[in-house]
């Protein structure tokens, strides 16, 4: 081999190797916009059947008893599957944040109000029933503490 053929080996392996680099850096890039389109489409999605959900149980508060309370059943397991998401770490950091107050922000008004707690502790029916919420409360503690105490501020008359 002569010394130009070697060169240009050399130069034809060094410019493959930049188009390599180059390729990785680029699937790395749309690796990190699908998994934030993807974040984004999880959250919406939450925050679309969260209101649905919601919607569905301020709807029922003028129907019959048997309604009312399947419409609350339904939003409880919709909040045991998120928890469940959430004690799995299936959420990204941005989206598990918002997840995580919304669903304390719901666990807070239930306990606030009896008719709805009564409900959740009737609807426990054996060890197993909401254990994603049970872990989620457990591990949320001080959040629930603290939307409780800013809930009972804003409920007290000046």
């Amino acid at each position: 081999m002569s010394a130009e053929t070697d060169l240009a080996s050399a130069i034809g392996q060094c410019l493959s190797a930049a188009a390599g680099i180059f390729g990785l850096g680029f699937i790395g890039w749309q690796i990190s916009v699908a998994r934030r389109t993807t974040d984004l489409q999880a959250l919406q999605t939450f925050l679309r059947d969260a209101k649905e959900h919601e919607g569905a149980l301020l709807r029922a508060k003028g129907q019959n008893e048997l309604e009312r309370e399947q419409a609350f059943i339904e939003f409880l397991n919709f909040m045991e599957a998120y928890a469940a998401a959430l004690n799995g770490k299936l959420f990204p950091k941005t989206s598990r944040g918002i997840v995580v107050d919304k669903i304390v922000d719901a666990l807070t008004l239930i306990a606030g109000l009896p008719e709805w707690h009564d409900k959740l502790e009737a609807s426990i029916t054996s060890h197993t029933t909401f254990s994603a919420l049970r872990r989620f409360m457990q591990k949320h503690k001080k959040a629930l503490a603290d939307a409780r105490a800013v809930r009972g501020e804003l409920t007290r008359p000046n």
